[in-house]
């Protein structure tokens, strides 16, 4: 009977800690996820600053982001397995350089208008977690979600949603709807053009 009681305690004992040490691990990475999201909300700030701020604000986010995992994402596993090696790389970098320089044309206005944020209940889970996060700009809510993957001891973004609706569905139709009339050297040719033009738009002198 004694031994009986000793396993009951010992077992209670051992999930007791088990529950602890996982809430321990869920505490610290909400931590590193708000920690890591309040860095890139302020790098957005500055993304067209002059001087050195601009380029490091720019780094911050594009090192952020899970670039390998967004494109398969946009893409579908169906034509990531058909346009894999060497096809999939260009993809994934044309549409890197596509988004984030899109993005960095209006990341700062975002924030002119008293933009404030709260995050809302973090759910982790393993190495995946989503963070939703409620703005107010001009006292109007909206709410993105944050999706993000963990690589060795870092967490990185990999997917936002806004009203439910993720951002790699809403490439990845597009994506559908373009390669019913064109193949995929067409669509990384129109992704090529779109980043020239993107480059000759950052070029020109801004008006006063």
């Amino acid at each position: 009977m004694k031994i009986i009681s000793l396993l009951f305690v010992l077992g209670f004992w051992m999930v007791s800690t088990f529950s602890l040490s996982l809430r321990a691990e869920e505490n610290r990475s909400t931590k590193d996820i708000t920690t890591r999201l309040e860095s890139l909300f302020e790098a957005s700030k500055k993304v067209n600053l002059e001087g050195p701020e601009k380029q490091k604000s720019r780094d911050t986010i594009e090192k952020a982001m899970d670039w390998e995992k967004i494109a398969k994402l946009c893409l579908g596993a169906k034509l990531v397995k058909k346009n894999s090696g060497k096809n999939f790389e260009e993809f994934r970098n044309l549409l890197k350089d596509v988004v984030i320089r899109t993005a960095f044309t209006r990341l700062d206005k975002f924030w002119e208008t008293n933009t404030n944020y709260k995050f809302e209940k973090i759910e982790v889970q393993g190495d995946s977690a989503k963070v939703p996060t409620k703005f107010f700009v001009k006292g109007e809510p909206f709410e993105l979600e944050y999706y993000f993957s963990k690589k060795g001891n870092d967490w990185f973004i990999y997917d936002i949603s806004y009203e439910e609706v993720r951002y790699s569905t809403n490439i990845s139709e597009q994506i559908d709807a373009f390669l019913k009339e064109g193949n995929f050297m067409t669509l990384l040719s129109k992704l090529k053009k779109r980043r020239d033009d993107l480059i000759e738009e950052a070029s020109k002198p801004k008006k006063t």
